[in-house]
């Protein structure tokens, strides 16, 4: 590959004393050699801070470990962003893991075809190891280099996903335009963050293949069952102001039909599976707004397992919401137990 660029790999931490030495380890197998690393521990209560730094004191890489407050995952990862020597930037979730060959594929086929940003899928795998959901089973990876501008709607419309575990993006492009994480969002603060970094980019690279792991953990943050999880939509909203500015209209068409319908999906969705009271859950599920945009998503990915289940959902969703709670709720539950 010739002269190594560096690589920051940032990764946000929150009470992750069990599961960061996973992560850090497989960053430090990597067989590219020239990563900095930049643990941001965000007001962790645990030991966090204490086995990153065992970790990686004596591990011949040069690393930092910034200690905060609490002021969650997107200002961690914009702090993160604001110390970054690399040319390239790789985040990675403190409960996640990448590959030993990750981060030299995704800078060669960057460099390679001069792209602005590369990704692949992720598995989700539990503890054991055991895969879950494989990349490929979820949505779908069309390898090759694609314009930005079509990447977008494809990922809007759902039709693929892209994970910041399994993404690299180019830094200088995050600088030039002042792209960054949207303080105290709660879920899709990425999703928001790709999106607006696709716009300002030109060329993207796909590999259809897992580029990371992603850890099923019953515990985590995100599967508490708060009504933060209209976050979801929120962030579709700010998308939609965005590109409104841009006088985007084909995309903002998009957003609007597709993306915030989609979202309420997500959030109604996984309201259930995590086990929101059922008699709040019920009365949500009645506010015209959110039922309307519930039963007028369409799902793109119906050829995958994931997009089946989903549509199958939204089906059942029309004839019977109480029935989605109890089939959510059970799924909940054996999955839980089936992967552990």
């Amino acid at each position: 590959m010739g002269k190594q660029e560096l690589v920051s790999v940032i990764i946000p931490a929150y009470n992750l004393e069990k599961y960061i030495e996973r992560s850090l380890k497989s960053v430090l197998e990597q067989t590219y050699e020239n990563i900095e690393i930049i643990v941001v521990n965000d007001g962790s209560k645990d030991k966090t801070a204490q086995v990153a730094e065992k970790i990686l004191k004596n591990a011949g890489k040069p690393y930092k470990i910034i200690n905060q407050e609490n002021q969650g995952v997107s200002i961690a990862r914009n702090v993160g962003l604001s110390v970054a020597q690399g040319k390239y930037i790789k985040f990675l979730d403190g409960d996640d893991t990448l590959f030993p060959w990750t981060i030299e594929e995704l800078v060669r086929v960057m460099e390679e075809n001069n792209c602005e940003m590369i990704f692949g899928g992720q598995d989700l795998a539990n503890l054991s190891g055991k895969i879950m959901y494989r990349h490929d089973e979820t949505y779908r990876y069309h390898e090759g280099i694609h314009k930005s501008v079509e990447v977008l709607k494809s990922f809007l419309l759902h039709e693929t996903h892209i994970s910041l575990n399994a993404a690299l993006f180019l830094k200088e492009v995050i600088d030039n335009y002042s792209i960054k994480f949207t303080p105290g969002a709660k879920y899709s603060e990425d999703n928001e963050f790709i999106c607006k970094y696709l716009y300002y980019s030109r060329n993207v690279g796909v590999l259809n293949k897992a580029v990371a792991n992603c850890l099923f953990r019953p515990s985590s943050a995100t599967k508490t069952p708060t009504l933060g999880a209209f976050h979801n939509v929120g962030a579709m909203l700010r998308l939609k102001r965005f590109f409104e500015k841009q006088n985007e209209k084909e995309i903002v068409e998009i957003i609007r039909t597709q993306s915030i319908p989609d979202a309420y999906v997500w959030t109604i969705g996984s309201l259930a599976f995590n086990g929101y009271p059922l008699s709040k859950w019920l009365r949500l599920v009645k506010i015209d707004s959110i039922r309307r945009n519930i039963v007028t998503c369409k799902v793109h990915n119906k050829d995958t397992r994931f997009g089946k289940q989903m549509n199958f959902v939204i089906k059942l969703f029309r004839f019977s919401p109480l029935l989605v709670y109890i089939l959510l709720r059970s799924s909940s539950k054996l999955f839980g137990r089936v992967n552990r």
